[in-house]
C-alpha cells in the first residue's frame, strides 16, 4: 500500500522555512494564479528557489545537483540540442548503463520526461535543481559562441567610437539597430541586472575608463570596467531609451524605460549627472511584474504590526514612514496602502513618481515642469472628498503644512520622511516651520526603518561572537550568550557574497499623552526618544536584535546600518 506524499506546502512549513501564515496567503495568491504552489512562494518571497527544490526532492525522493559545479562531458552535453534544453528547461548532466541523467526543476512534469524520452532514445532518469542554476549551465555548455563578450562588444564599440571621432556624434542607425554593438551593450547590462537582482546601476566614467557598478542587496559591486571611447555611444543609447534630449551634456536629466528582460517587465528610472569625465548615469530598476508586498509580510515585530493596523483603521491623524533613502520607505508606504479598504474609503495618492499601479486607487503623479507640484495637487485632491490621502514625501514647509491642516479636518494622511530615526522626525518638521502643538494634535505615529541583508540560505553556517563588533554595538558577551550567531560563507546562490535579499528593521514610535505632551514642550530629540523608549518604543538597533537570535542576518550587517 503506497502513502501519500507530504504536500510541499506542508514540507516547507516543517522545516521552518516558511510560516502557516505565509502558507495560507500562498495558497489564496496560487489560486487566483493558477500556478504551481512553489513559484508563487517564491515569487511572494517567503523562501528561496533551493528551499524549494531541496522540499521537492524531498517530496519526490530526488536527488538534487548543481549543474554549475559538475564538469559534464561533451558526448553528454550533445546528446540534446540547445533547442531542446532551453524548451524543457533541462539539462543532461551524466549517461549511466543506457540511462540518460537529466537534471529539471520539476518534477511533476510527467509529460516533458516522456517527450525527451522519444526525442532523445534514451530512458530517462531525473534529479533535481533550480531552474536558475539549469539556465546557467545552458548558457555554460550551449552558448559559448553567442555568449555575451563584454570585450567582445567593447572591442566592437572601438572602431564604432573612432568612426563617431571623424564625424563627431553617433548616427541614429548605430544607435538603434538592435545588432549594434552599443545595443547590445545596454541589453546585456540591463540582463546581468535583472539577473542579480540589482535596485541601481552606476554608470561612472573616469578619467580612462567607465566603472559600471550593481547595487544589490543595498551595497555597491564593482561588476565592469570598461575602455572609454565606448562612453559617448553608450550615454547615448540610454538617453534614447529613456527619451530624454542627447544633446544636453550640462544639465542634469530624468527620464524613464520599460523593457522586456527575459519575460520580466521592468521599469528603470534613469537619472543623468554631468561631471569631471563625462556624464555619470544612475538607473534604478523596478520589477513591474513582482506583487506588492502585504503589511503582515513588511517584518513588523508582532507588537509593532498591530499598533500600525489599528491605526491604520483610525479616520484622521498623519503617520510617517521615516529613514533614508533606499530604506524601503516606498515598499512600506505601499503595504500601508494595501490594508486600507478601498471599497470604503477614497484613496488618493499624490507620487514622484508613481512606481507601482494600484488597483481601485486614485495616483496622480508630480509633474514639476507642468506646475502639478506636491502643494498643488494636494490642494485639488481635498475637493475630491478623500478618506485617506498619500503623499510620497513631505519635502518642504508648504506640504507640510497642507498634510497637517488635513489631517485636522478630518483624514488619514500617510506619507515619508527623510530622518535617521523616529524621534527626529519630529525636530524636522519643527525645522520645517512645523508648530510643536500642530505636530502633537496631527501625528499618530512615526515608523523608522533600515534594511538589513539576510544570511543565504544555502551557504549559512554558525559563527563566533566577535568581541569587537560587541563592542561597536555597545553589546557585552552577558548579553549574546544565549543568542546563536550565524553568517554566509559564500555560494553560487547569492554570488559569493554570503546574503540574499533584504528584511526589514524597525522603530515604532505611537505618540501616547506623555509624547504628546513632550513635544508641546518643545523637549529636545534625546529627551524625547527617553520617553519614547520608555513608553515602548524599541530602536532599530533592538528590533535588528531580534533578526540576530533569529539567525536572520548577522552582527556585522547590523553594525554597518547602525545609528550608534
Amino acid at each position: 500500500m503506497k502513502t501519500s506524499r507530504k504536500a510541499i506546502g506542508q514540507i516547507l512549513k516543517e522545516k521552518g522555512f516558511i510560516t502557516q501564515e505565509q502558507l495560507d496567503n500562498a495558497l489564496e495568491q496560487q489560486k487566483m494564479l493558477s500556478a504551481r504552489l512553489g513559484d508563487v512562494i517564491i515569487k511572494m518571497g517567503f523562501a528561496h528557489p533551493e528551499q524549494i527544490t531541496n522540499c521537492l526532492a524531498e517530496q519526490f525522493d530526488y536527488k538534487v545537483v548543481d549543474p554549475l559545479s559538475i564538469d559534464i562531458p561533451d558526448d553528454v552535453i550533445n546528446i540534446a540540442t540547445k533547442e531542446i534544453v532551453k524548451k524543457y528547461n533541462i539539462i543532461p548532466i551524466a549517461r549511466q548503463n543506457g540511462l540518460l541523467i537529466v537534471a529539471t526543476s520539476d518534477p511533476l512534469d510527467i509529460q516533458t520526461q516522456e517527450n525527451l524520452r522519444f526525442i532523445l532514445n534514451y530512458d530517462i532518469e531525473c534529479v533535481l535543481a533550480t531552474s536558475d542554476n539549469i539556465e546557467n549551465a545552458v548558457k555554460k555548455y550551449y552558448e559559448k559562441e553567442k555568449a555575451f563578450l563584454l570585450g567582445n562588444i567593447c572591442n566592437d564599440l572601438k572602431g564604432l567610437a573612432l568612426e563617431a571621432s571623424r564625424s563627431k556624434h553617433f548616427g541614429t542607425e548605430v544607435l538603434a539597430d538592435s545588432e549594434s554593438p552599443v545595443v547590445r551593450l545596454v541589453m546585456h547590462i540591463f540582463k546581468e541586472a535583472v539577473k542579480t537582482r540589482t535596485s541601481d546601476i552606476h554608470i561612472e566614467p573616469l578619467s580612462n575608463t567607465i566603472k559600471i557598478r550593481f547595487r544589490i542587496d543595498g551595497v555597491c559591486h564593482d561588476m565592469h570596467t570598461i575602455t572609454k571611447n565606448v562612453h559617448e555611444a553608450l550615454v547615448c543609447r540610454i538617453k534614447i531609451l529613456s527619451n530624454i534630449d542627447i544633446t544636453e551634456t550640462r544639465k542634469p536629466q530624468d527620464g524613464r524605460i520599460s523593457v522586456n528582460v527575459d519575460g520580466k517587465q521592468t521599469d528603470i528610472r534613469v537619472s543623468t549627472i554631468p561631471s569631471t569625465c563625462g556624464e555619470s548615469i544612475t538607473m534604478r530598476l523596478l520589477d513591474k511584474s513582482s506583487s506588492l508586498i502585504k503589511l503582515k509580510n513588511v517584518g513588523l515585530a508582532e507588537r509593532d504590526h498591530n499598533n500600525f493596523k489599528n491605526l491604520l483603521s483610525r479616520p484622521n491623524g498623519i503617520i510617517l514612514i521615516t529613514g533614508p533613502t533606499g530604506s524601503g520607505k516606498t515598499t512600506t508606504l505601499y503595504a500601508a496602502i494595501n490594508e486600507i479598504n478601498p471599497k470604503e474609503n477614497k484613496i488618493i495618492t499624490v507620487e514622484d513618481p508613481i512606481e507601482y499601479d494600484l488597483g481601485g486607487i486614485n495616483q496622480c503623479e508630480v509633474k514639476e515642469k507642468a506646475g502639478l507640484t506636491f502643494p498643488k495637487i494636494l490642494r485639488s485632491m481635498l475637493r475630491q472628498d478623500p478618506n485617506v490621502i498619500v503623499v510620497g514625501e513631505i519635502r518642504d514647509i508648504e506640504t507640510a503644512e497642507i498634510a497637517v491642516s488635513t489631517s485636522l479636518t478630518g483624514h488619514l494622511v500617510l506619507s515619508t520622511l527623510h530622518t535617521n530615526d523616529a524621534p527626529s522626525a519630529i525636530t524636522r518638521l519643527t525645522e520645517m516651520g512645523i508648530k510643536p502643538f500642530l505636530i502633537s494634535a496631527s501625528v499618530n505615529a512615526i515608523l523608522a526603518q533600515r534594511l538589513v541583508r539576510v544570511v543565504c540560505p544555502s551557504c549559512k553556517a554558525p559563527q563566533k561572537t566577535k568581541k569587537d563588533t560587541l563592542s561597536d554595538l555597545k553589546l557585552n558577551i552577558k548579553d549574546s550568550e544565549d543568542i546563536e550567531f550565524f553568517y554566509g560563507q559564500g555560494c553560487n546562490y547569492c554570488n559569493n557574497t554570503g546574503y540574499f535579499g533584504r528584511m526589514g528593521i524597525f522603530e515604532f514610535m505611537s505618540l501616547t499623552p506623555e509624547l504628546r505632551e513632550a513635544i508641546h514642550r518643545k523637549v529636545p530629540t534625546n529627551e524625547l526618544r527617553n520617553i519614547a523608549h520608555f513608553e515602548g518604543m524599541t530602536t532599530l538597533k533592538e528590533d535588528g536584535l531580534r533578526l540576530v537570535r533569529a539567525g536572520i542576518t548577522t552582527l556585522e550587517e547590523l553594525k554597518r546600518i547602525s545609528n550608534d
